[in-house]
This record gives C-alpha cells, structure tokens and sequence, in this order.
C-alpha cells in the first residue's frame, strides 16, 4: 500500500506526490511549475476550471488533475489550452518547451529498483535545485561520498546485493556532477556531525580517502562545508538529518528521511523553520576554516 507523505502534525495531507513509487505519475520541479503555469492563464483569462473543461471538451477533473501536478501534461494539450486562454506566442513557446522538459526521465532513471523508496523524487528536485543546505548526523551525506565510502555504508545498512550496491554507487557518484558543472554548479552549504566523521566506515584506509574528498570538494567555490563538533551539545537539529532544496522560481522544499521512506514538505512555514533551524547549525558549528583543520587531523590520525 502507498502512503501519503505526511506533514509535521502526522496527518496524511496532498502536497503534489507520495513517499512511495507505486504512484503513476511524480512531477519534477518542471511539472510543477508548468502546473502552476497552467492555473495563471486560466485565471487570467478570467475562466473557471468547469468553463475552461466545456471549451476543451474534458472533464473538469482532468483541468484539476492538470493544475494541480497530478498528471502529465502533452505539449498538445498545452497549445490546445494556449488557443483556449489567448496567450501571446511568446508565451505558448515557452509552456509547451516547459512541458516537453518536465516528460524528460532524468539519467537515475534506470536505477530506480536499488533507490530507496520515493528517493527518485529527491534525484528529480536535487537536478533542478539552485541551492542545497543539508545537515547529517550519522554518515557523510551521498553527495560528498566516495565510490568506496558509499558501498561500505550501502553493503552495511540495507540488505543488498553485492551488484545492487554498485548499482546504487553510481547513482550517488553521478549525483556529484551538479557540483562541477560548468554552467550552473549547485550551491551547497552542508553541515556534517563530528560523529559522522569518526565512525570510521569501510576500514581505515577507505575512511582516510573519504576525508581528503570532503576536503577537496570544501574547496569548490560554490561548496561550504561546517562540522558541528561535539563540543556543541544539544542543537537546533538534534532531532535528525534533512536537507533544504531551493530553487529559481519554485517554493523551497524540505527533504526529510526515514527508515521506511521519505517525506517531502513545501508548505512555507515548514521550509521557514527549516531554515531558521539551519541558521542556528551554522553558527553553532565551526567555520569552514577550522572545519577543514579539524577533517585534516582526523585524517592524519587514522592509522
């Protein structure tokens, strides 16, 4: 059975998907956004959804299903409802370019069986992401992990396939791309627990080469990287990992994860506290400066 995401109150609430990936249809940020699209030229051509659906000849419900991001919109019945509202030609081109990007499968596509449930999702809005603020208590989070690193923890934490756990590296290790893209890198500003840097994972040798990359990529322009040391005590986010994406002309979204999935929340005072929570890790954690010290004497005392 697939359940809705749910939001901090528990109860199960529409937010545009659900954790699990039996649903037919997850809009990436594209669809949303077209989604959105879709509504404003309704509305500014001062139609309802039902006189819309008689001039179209659909149902109601699909101008809903539309409009909300609960299906899949064809670049045909984005020119029909283009003809319908009387948008400018400028305008048409660049809905019906916005819905051919949204139908595009993004390159983890293939790997979706070895991802843990509704994490394609992530993929999906990780992509399109502008910024991304994360803070992880247990492990070095995947987007800085090594392919070694990686399918320690993989192999260690889920019962998986030797083939399934490569499978899933590369899923990781292609993530990392958007940090050394050449046009537009994702910014990242990730927050890491002293915890997660000691427990030594994969052996000593495997550990100290993880290290060296998280200071490599702490080194990128667009990467800042703190570590909350234990000298910090209780702290805003004790009560768990998360990560932050926002985008360019999209509402932020909060990325929360748990043994049996994940859920996404978008709601504005979700996110705002969300981020006030982040705005407290950064002040309570070491600069990026002394962070990197502190990652170079670990690694030096491995042994």
């Amino acid at each position: 059975m697939v359940t809705p995401c749910r939001g901090s109150s528990g109860a199960a609430r529409e937010i545009g998907t659900l954790c699990g990936e039996a649903m037919a249809y997850v809009p990436t940020v594209r669809g949303r956004r077209l989604a959105h699209e879709i509504r404003r030229i309704r509305e500014a051509a001062g139609l309802s959804g039902e006189q819309a659906a008689r001039l179209a000849g659909w149902d109601q419900s699909k101008i809903s299903r539309m409009e909300n991001a609960r299906m899949r919109i064809t670049s045909g019945e984005v020119m029909e409802l283009c003809e319908i509202y009387t948008v400018t030609a400028e305008e048409r081109t660049e809905l019906v370019r916005l819905a051919r990007e949204a139908r595009r499968q993004g390159w983890w596509h293939p790997y979706r069986a070895v991802l843990k449930t509704g994490f394609t999702q992530f993929l999906g809005f990780e992509a399109e992401a502008a910024t991304y603020r994360g803070y992880d208590a247990q492990v070095i989070p995947g987007l800085f992990q090594t392919g070694d690193y990686a399918r320690a923890v993989l192999l260690g934490s889920r019962q998986v396939s030797s083939e399934e756990a490569d499978r899933a590296v590369r899923v990781r290790l292609g993530r990392q791309a958007r940090l050394t893209a050449g046009t537009s890198p994702l910014n990242v500003w990730q927050i890491v627990e002293e915890a997660a840097l000691r427990r030594v994972v994969g052996g000593p040798a495997i550990m100290r080469a993880q290290l060296r990359r998280l200071l490599e990529l702490g080194e990128l322009a667009n990467v800042s990287l703190q570590v909350l040391p234990f000298s910090a005590g209780v702290h805003a986010a004790i009560d768990g990992s998360f990560v932050l994406l926002t985008f360019d002309g999209y509402p932020d979204v909060l990325y929360l994860e748990h043994l049996m999935g994940c859920v996404y929340l978008e709601e504005p005072e979700e996110t705002r506290r969300a981020t006030l929570v982040f705005d407290h890790l950064r002040a309570s954690a070491l600069n990026t400066g002394d962070s990197a010290n502190l990652i170079r004497d670990m690694t030096d005392s491995l042994v």
